[in-house]
Parts: C-alpha cells; structure tokens; sequence
C-alpha cells in the first residue's frame, strides 16, 4: 500500500528542451509552487577529463571563477546575488564542474548574465591565481589529515588501475604544486563554452520566456565541443588488498567491488542491495552485526554508478575489542548470503519505498530538481532516464538480487582495505 502511496508523486517529469545554435543546450523544468527559480550553469568537464600532471586543474578553476572577469572584481559576483536576495555557490566533481544561484523569479536574470560574463571573460589573475592555488593546496592537505578521506582515496587509486576514476578530484599534491596559470587558464579556453555546457532552469518560470533570456546572454558566444574519451577500466582478475596506518584510535575497513555503469540494469538491482544491507535500524548490517552480534559500530554501502563504470562500497567500523578481520568475516557471511537465501518481501518491499521515496524528495526543490535534471543530462544518458527509474525500480526481484551479488560479490572482483592505527605497527 505505501508503495502505492508513493508512485502517486511519482508522475514523469516535463522538460523543455532546447539546443542553440552555437551547441548550447537548455534544459528548463517549470514548478510554480514557489516564486522561485534555480539557474544552473553545469559544464561538461570534471576529474575524468583530467590527464596525469594536471590533476585537480578544474576544482581550480572552479575557484578561480569566483576572482573577477573584465567587468566585475573580486568577490563581487557574491555580492550582487546576495544584495538579490538569493545564494549561489558552485562545485566541481568527476563529470562536472557546476556554478548555480537560487533567486526569486524576478531576478533570475542576474544569474544568467553573471554566468555569460564569467563563460567569456575570466581574468585569471596571476596574483588572485597563487593566492588562491594556496587555498586549493590547503583543501588537499585537510584531506590528507582525514584518515577516512585517504582511506577512500588510496581504495579508488588501487582498485583502479586505468581508469581516471582513480583520481582525487581535488587534484594530487605534487600536480597542484606545480601548477602554473597558464595551465588553467588554457583549461578555460578549452572547456567552458557554449558547446560544452547545460543550463538548465528550474521554478517558476515561462519556458519560452526563458530561452529568450538565454538566447541573449549565451547566442553569440562562440561554441567548441570537445570530444569525451572514454577510459574502460580491464577486469580485475584477482582481488587487491592493502593496509593504512594513520594517527586513528579505531580500525576501519572498506571494501570495493567492481559493478556497472549508469543505466545498465543490474545498476538498478544493486540500489536496492545497499538499502537492504544498510539502510535503517531494520537493515542487516544494523540489524545483524551492530545490534545482535554487536561486531560493528557501524557498517555503510555506497552504491555508485557513473557514466563509464561503477563501484559498490563496504565501509565497517569494528566494535571496540573486535579485530577488524573478524569484521570483514562477517560481512562477507552476510554477502554470501545474498547469493543463497531470497530475501524477503518485507525487505525488498522497504527498499523499494525508500529508494523512490528519495527520488520524491529531491523534487522539494527546484535547485535539487535542477542538479538531478543536470547529473542525468551529462553522466546517465540524457534527462529521460530520470522517468525510467521508478519504473526500473519497480521491476527488481528477488532473483535478480541473487543474481547480481553472484555476478559482482566475489573476491576476484574486489579491492579491501584495512585502516589500522600507527601503533599497530
């Protein structure tokens, strides 16, 4: 019943679609509920376009943007969305780099403007450039002081040997070193254009009214596409492990399996998996290893799935007194079982709901409408697929369940890694 409850909020989403001629393409999603609209800027380039030397190049930029164009200086692009009454802020990540501001719909305009400025007009000043390449440097130095972080960091380096997945996209250390200007500011030049860009505009908006604004700000800038190779990372072939030591007093464990890319439909299957396992006092890593066997103090799964590949992650914390193999045994126990015991109605019923019902609330928004519309856009195949999913969710059975922990669950396909404290040494 409540998972009929939940498909009534489920109806498709309508998008209007539209691509200059310049290969600009504008994604507009109309919601009057609130006088409010989301304007997104998101370009095609993130850590996966970055070769070795140059790794962390576009999380730079993205902070250089925030330090003056021709027109306007430093720090004042915030103030001009802030005296609007709006916020705005941006981020970079594995396919994208992304620049969005929340304003009442009578001055979305600001943002659209804003954003054309800084497409064409970036200073990237030598001296604003250092200055803030120090910033960037410091960001990386905190996350090399988090022991989780690097945990996470050194399994994607060793699980993956190929692909640019494996790296941070805050950049290594060595490469943002030696950085130079001119080295982003030919990123610059070489990505962010017209032709290597969505915007997309959620909220209270007309969308032919919309595309007139855009056709004016953005129509005449010069578009260049650049072409995306794809890196296909080789099967494992044989399970990886290292161990860690840091200044921890707790052990932890992560553990990686190799799964598939965005859209394939064991992606689907392997969603609910992680809520079965943990998601809630009732999953069976909560249920089992923490509240019954009191093994864990906590255990976690992340299931990813990206444009060329994807990842399921284990991330355990033993109890106090309890060794961290002993943890790993008995979540693998719990993976076995997976492959030889049906899970029950009750459990896939419940993952189910939980995984459309997330899909529910990220509609609560147009900014969380506008990320979502974007995401799908450039890394799952185009905007459509955001209606497949519920439908794909639907469709996963007890079987399939069996089947895609036979198929990715195994130690072959697998990297584990131990974080231990230095004194275990």
């Amino acid at each position: 019943m409540v998972l009929i409850f939940i498909l009534y909020f489920l109806d498709p989403i309508n998008v209007s679609e539209y691509t200059l001629q310049n290969g600009l393409k504008v994604l507009i999603y109309e919601d009057h509920f609130a006088p409010v609209v989301a304007t997104q800027v998101h370009y095609r380039v993130g850590g996966f376009n970055e070769p070795q030397g140059l790794t962390g190049i576009s999380h730079l930029l993205e902070h250089m943007a925030f330090k003056g164009t021709k027109k306007y200086g430093p720090k004042i692009y915030d103030r001009i969305i802030d005296e609007a009454g709006g916020e705005e802020n941006a981020f970079t990540s594995i396919h994208r780099t992304v620049y969005w501001a929340n304003l009442h719909k009578d001055r979305y305009t600001i943002e659209l403007e804003l954003e054309a400025d800084r497409m064409q007009n970036l200073l990237i000043a030598e001296k604003e450039f250092e200055t803030e390449k120090g910033v960037v440097m410091e960001e990386r130095r905190l996350g090399e002081n988090d022991p989780y972080n690097s945990l996470f960091e050194l399994l994607d380096l060793t699980s993956y040997t190929y692909s640019p997945y494996r790296n941070p996209v805050v950049g290594f250390m060595g490469d943002l070193e030696r950085m130079m200007r001119e080295d982003v500011y030919n990123w610059y030049k070489k990505f962010y254009n017209p032709a290597n860009v969505v915007i997309v505009i959620a909220g209270d908006v007309i969308p032919e009214a919309a595309l007139k604004l855009v056709k004016k700000y953005y129509g005449k800038i010069i578009g260049i596409k650049q072409k995306e190779e794809p890196f296909v990372e080789p099967p494992q072939n044989g399970e990886k492990r290292f161990e860690m030591k840091k200044d921890v007093k707790t052990s932890a464990l992560a553990i990686q399996y190799h799964t598939v890319a965005v859209n394939q439909k064991d992606s689907y299957t392997l969603d609910i998996v992680a809520r079965i396992l943990s998601q809630g006092r009732n999953s069976r890593f909560e249920r089992i290893l923490v509240r019954q066997r009191g093994i864990a103090a906590s255990v976690n799964v992340y299931s990813s799935t990206l444009t060329y590949d994807g990842s399921f992650v284990i991330f355990g914390i033993p109890q106090t007194g309890i060794d961290i193999s002993s943890l790993e045994n008995e979540i693998d126990k719990e993976i076995e079982r997976l492959k030889v015991e049906e899970v029950s109605d009750e459990e896939l019923t419940k993952a189910k709901n939980q995984v459309l019902a997330q899909t529910i609330y990220r509609r609560d928004s147009p900014a969380g409408m506008g990320f979502t519309i974007g995401r799908w856009e450039i890394e799952g195949g185009g905007w459509q697929n955001i209606n497949l999913y519920p439908e794909e969710i639907q469709k996963v059975t007890k079987k399939d369940i069996m089947g895609v922990a036979k198929k990715y669950f195994i130690k072959d396909n697998r990297t584990v890694g131990y974080l231990l404290p230095m004194e275990a040494r």
